[in-house]
């Protein structure tokens, strides 16, 4: 689909940066010269050092990050226009209403003044900071040409899930973190929402399986969420024939079951399942794989991939944890989306009615991060008041910041550096919470509990959803633990001299370490590929731990690659 749109230029700004090149530290080495996506830096022949055009630089400091002999400065603002951002819906009435409340694009004109926003960086962080590599400066390109086909065509090179992804992707921590006008200290390129306006207006094109180099090959995939979708995904088109087994009566895994969907609609959710089916892919639903069944598929199929996922829910071992009306988030997730799909009263919330009489049902949630919010705003959702408590310190606690900001809109009591300490009910209920401070005083140490203040908040229900852990399924065959992933002492030349690894902390992205994430989330998409007995391979939450989305996707397809390549 090409759509001819008016050109939009960027917002005039004015152009002030200065480069100086110290003369006397500069090799010669061209790092700077090659990776300025503007030109403003060439080789004097003569002295062979590095020379700068002011006029032709924009402040991006992408030549400081990368010169190995801190040979360039930069001086002067960034030259580039605001960033077009995309609105938070507010729903007018919030019980029972499902309506997708991130907002996209809404025009071709807002979408092409972002793109021209990108500076196709001959290096691009961006790309190294995506878990699946996609080729971002050259669909933002086609987006730029309004060519949504050709940006499709690049998309499904390394995904088969943009339209999710770009709706449930951390990108401040991923892609946009790791832009280099996020690393100069200002406001990324917005990535996730030029994706989403791809697929918001030319649907995901079929999948075409056909004769390649997985002609002969079966696979066996154990689970249906993101990993396993991945692994499918890369198999089935490359012409091999693929088995996938999942427990539940539906497939989709955290996609169908753990995502609301005010923020993931069902039939996204649901969009590539439907295409895995049309393309060949047999799935065998309601049909859990036993240690002893793995032996079984190893020996009928030419390799297994794992992608079961992490699915044991961290309780919180507290007195008063074992009445009833507590529970973890995969138990209220499900109950409390059914609930509202078929619009009748959830019955983990219908327990305490008669106790309660006509006063609103109370929810304590116990964490903050993503999980806990779609918990809390489901919650909401469903007519209950609900209080959030975390006991890390806002600045540290790993959650989107929208969502926090969402959550809020909605009503949710969100209270930092608090935590649970005690459930006290009668007749084996719930009915109140025991709460005292935190003190949490860096992110790389754990809160302290201070009991300086201690309250007592009356609930109904308590719902566990301080995330997952990695169940010991398939020993011998599947990690019993997540995979250890941290940044190596020797790091590949190619990925330091990026420059993603200088960018430090950005405040964009949280004053996270991208480069450091980056780098971390490239070792686990390659052990995804080293397998972890004869013919078996593991992929996602089940190698690593509780991750996102597109890392699971990523380790999925390196799994199935490395299936290809043996």
């Amino acid at each position: 689909m090409t759509l001819l749109q008016p050109t939009v230029g960027p917002t005039p700004i004015a152009r002030t940066p200065h480069v100086t090149v110290l003369t006397d530290r500069c090799a010669g080495c061209q790092e700077c010269v090659i990776r300025c996506p503007t030109g403003a830096l060439t080789m004097d022949l003569g002295a062979w050092v590095a020379v700068a055009d002011d006029n032709r630089c924009v402040g991006c400091r992408q030549c400081v990050r990368t010169c190995p002999f801190s040979a360039i400065e930069v001086d002067g603002p960034l030259v580039v226009a605001p960033r077009e951002a995309a609105a938070y819906h507010q729903v007018a009435e919030l019980a029972g209403n499902l309506e997708e409340t991130r907002q996209g694009f809404p025009t071709w004109t807002a979408v092409l003044a972002e793109t021209e926003r990108c500076l196709a960086c001959p290096d691009p962080t961006c790309v190294r900071g995506c878990p699946v590599h996609n080729d971002i400066p050259s669909f933002i390109a086609a987006v730029h040409r309004g060519d949504l086909d050709e940006a499709h065509r690049v998309l499904r090179l390394t995904s088969f899930l943009p339209d999710i992804c770009s709706r449930v992707c951390d990108q401040a921590l991923q892609c946009e973190g790791a832009c280099t006008w996020s690393l100069a200290g200002g406001a990324p390129v917005a990535i996730g929402a030029i994706e989403r306006f791809i697929t918001d207006n030319a649907p995901v094109p079929a999948l075409q399986a056909g004769p390649g180099r997985g002609s002969g090959l079966s696979v066996a995939v154990v689970g249906s969420g993101p990993a396993g979708i991945g692994a499918a995904f890369e198999l089935v088109r490359a012409g091999a024939e693929v088995t996938v087994f999942e427990k539940d009566v539906r497939p989709g895994g955290l996609l169908r079951w753990g995502i609301p969907s005010f923020t993931l609609p069902r039939q996204v959710a649901e969009r590539p399942w439907g295409q895995l089916r049309a393309a060949g892919v047999r799935l065998v639903s309601g049909h859990e794989v036993t240690p002893e069944r793995v032996e079984e598929l190893r020996s009928s199929y030419d390799a297994v991939i794992l992608a079961h996922g992490a699915g044991q829910a961290l309780r919180l071992p507290v007195e008063g944890g074992d009445l009833g009306g507590v529970v973890d988030a995969t138990e209220f997730l499900n109950q409390a989306r059914t609930a509202l799909i078929q619009s009748r009263p959830c019955s983990l919330l219908a327990q305490s009615e008669e106790r309660r009489g006509s006063r609103p049902a109370t929810v304590l949630v116990l964490g903050a991060g993503n999980t806990a919010m779609d918990v809390a705003r489901l919650a909401r959702r469903l007519g209950a008041g609900v209080i959030c408590v975390d006991w890390m310190d806002r600045r540290f606690a790993p959650v989107r910041p929208d969502e926090l900001e969402e959550a809020g809109h909605e009503g949710v009591d969100i209270r930092f550096g608090r935590t649970l300490t005690r459930l006290e009910g009668d007749a084996g209920q719930v009915e109140r919470a025991v709460l005292s401070t935190t003190r949490q005083v860096s992110a790389a140490k754990l809160p302290e509990v201070t009991g300086a203040e201690v309250t007592r908040e009356n609930v109904d229900l308590v719902v566990m959803a301080m995330g997952y852990r990695i169940e010991a399924a398939f020993p011998g065959v599947a990690p019993d633990k997540p995979i250890t992933r941290r940044v190596p002492e020797l790091v590949d030349r190619r990925f330091q001299a990026s420059g993603l690894l200088a960018g430090g902390s950005p405040a964009f992205a949280r004053h996270r370490p991208v480069g450091e994430l980056s780098l971390t989330r490239e070792i686990g998409r390659m052990s995804a590929g080293l397998g972890t007995a004869d013919r078996v391979f593991v992929a996602g939450d089940a190698l690593v731990g509780p991750s996102t989305v597109v890392e699971a996707m990523a380790q999925g397809r390196r799994a199935a690659e490395a299936v290809l390549d043996r």
